[in-house]
């Protein structure tokens, strides 16, 4: 399958499968056909490979699901990035986010062991809205001295700011493909 075919194909996967739950959006419930998982997870690989990324990161616990099997769909390695205090053996590195959408901070960490000077990592998650943990990796990255070179998420509502801070940020769907079953 081509590239635009991949990402074609995730993004009416995710059409498809999308929901909302009491004004909520689930983006579990689009992961539970084998079908819509396997198209999600290649058309987000496809959304990044041109990054030639070394290591993908994945944000507990949507970013646990989805980037492993992008990882794996890249041919590369898998590092998770943890959230408030869970552990972790070894050396940490840390970065406290900024607020989100629900106006929380979290601190993020990842084992520093898990980059290695120079290597080209990209970033999967399920949806992406002010960019705070996004922000918060790429500083984590870079101080373990990797280079965070790309973001694929599910559904992109990032503002101006966020899209202006970070490397390459590219979407199977905009949240605004998704408003119109939020209001049925």
């Amino acid at each position: 399958m081509h590239t635009h075919d991949a990402v074609d194909r995730g993004h009416d996967l995710v059409l498809e499968h999308f929901r909302w739950i009491d004004d909520a959006a689930d983006t579990w419930t689009m992961l539970r056909s084998a079908d819509a998982l396997a198209g999600i997870v290649a058309g987000l690989a496809a959304l990044v490979e041109d990054a030639r990324p070394d290591v993908v990161v994945g944000i507990e616990s949507r970013g646990f699901v989805l980037a492993p099997p992008v990882a794996l769909t890249l041919g590369v390695g898998f590092a998770p990035v943890r959230k408030d205090g869970a552990l972790f053996p070894g050396p940490l590195v840390e970065r406290t986010t900024d607020r989100d959408y629900r106006g929380n901070r979290r601190t993020l960490s990842a084992r520093r062991d898990l980059f290695a000077a120079g290597q080209r990592v990209v970033l999967v998650d399920d949806w992406i809205e002010t960019g705070s943990q996004a922000l918060a990796v790429a500083d984590l990255v870079a101080d373990a001295g990797a280079d965070l070179v790309g973001v694929a998420v599910v559904v992109d509502e990032a503002g101006p700011g966020a899209r202006a801070a970070l490397p390459m940020l590219r979407s199977l769907v905009r949240s605004s493909e998704l408003d119109a079953g939020r209001r049925s």
